[in-house]
Formats: structure tokens, sequence, C-alpha cells
């Protein structure tokens, strides 16, 4: 049985979740699969912060962002290195994994773009998920 792709899920996609924007069901779909979703231990600190210090809004976006990552995601219990940004551990643990990273953040899917990692992330036109580099 073929392993199941693995999809790193970042603080502003899992933001969009919160959004109303059904993010799982459209990965599925474009890629015919299943995935593992995993949530790294540091983006769950950052929507904690969220929760902590945003809007009434964002808190609450960030509340239910939390609530989704720990129902429907594997959260990893990885560190940043010393002078590591969260960026940066996402694209190693992709790396080290062969997993995809979910994000909208342009400056981390340029990164993954000049690694070679496959990005998702959605088209604010129609409000799409694209998938791009990752094979099934």
């Amino acid at each position: 049985m073929p392993k199941k792709p693995l999809i790193l899920l970042d603080t502003n996609m899992l933001l969009l979740i919160a959004d109303g924007i059904n993010v799982f069901e459209q990965i599925e779909e474009k890629i015919l699969a299943k995935p593992e979703y995993i949530v790294l231990k540091p983006v769950i600190e950052e929507l904690e912060k969220i929760m902590n210090k945003g809007n009434p809004s964002l808190r609450r976006k960030a509340r239910f962002a939390l609530e989704i990552a720990k129902k429907f995601c594997k959260i990893v219990d990885i560190r940043t290195m010393p002078g590591e940004k969260v960026d940066d551990l996402l694209i190693r643990y992709a790396m080290q994994n062969n997993a995809a990273v979910a994000t909208n953040d342009r400056e981390l899917r340029k990164k993954l773009r000049e690694k070679g990692i496959p990005e998702i992330y959605l088209r604010e036109e129609g409000m799409i998920i694209e998938v791009e580099g990752l094979e099934i």
C-alpha cells in the first residue's frame, strides 16, 4: 500500500480553514488521496499567541484553527534550532520527511520553490486550493 502523502500546514493555512475555506476537502480532491496532515509544535504556539493577543475576531479564528489542528492533524513536537524561524523549520521538516507545505505566505512559497518542495496554496481568485510539485 503506498505511503500517505504528508502535508505540513502553517499558521496562515490553518487560519484560512477557520475562515470557512474547506482546505482539507480541496486538497484531497486535487491529489485524489487522503494525506496525513501535520502541524509542527511552533505553529501551535503561534496560534496560541494570536489567541492571547489578537483582536477578538482573530482570537476566535485562532482558537478554531487550534481545535481543527488538534482534531484533524498530527502534532509533531519538533523545535526550531537557535536562529531558525518557523518557516525555516517547516522547510527543514518538509525536506527530511518528503512532505508538501500548505501555506499562503509568499516568502515561504518562494523558498519552497527554490528548494523543490511541493507547495499547496490558496488562489485568491475563486478561493481555490492549488497544488504544485506533489506527485502521488
